[in-house]
């Protein structure tokens, strides 16, 4: 029974084939872009992207708030 309980823990484990291993960070964007998920990569990337750019026109506008405060 010992031993069966071991075997079966044994498969389960992910152990040390991780895939990415040894991949640099592009590798990997690369790889997932690949993928069946590239299509949901490159709408979080541009997701991302609108964000960022509302970040910076927020704080252009923050700045701008300010300096109009100080007068």
């Amino acid at each position: 029974m010992a031993m069966i309980l071991i075997g079966a823990s044994g498969g389960c484990s992910p152990g040390s084939s991780d895939p990415d291993k040894g991949k640099t960070e592009a590798e990997k964007q690369q790889a997932l872009r690949d993928s069946t998920f590239g299509p949901m990569a490159e709408t979080l990337d541009r997701a991302k992207a609108v964000e960022q750019l509302q970040q910076e026109r927020k704080d252009k506008l923050d700045a701008a708030m300010e300096n109009s405060e100080g007068r």
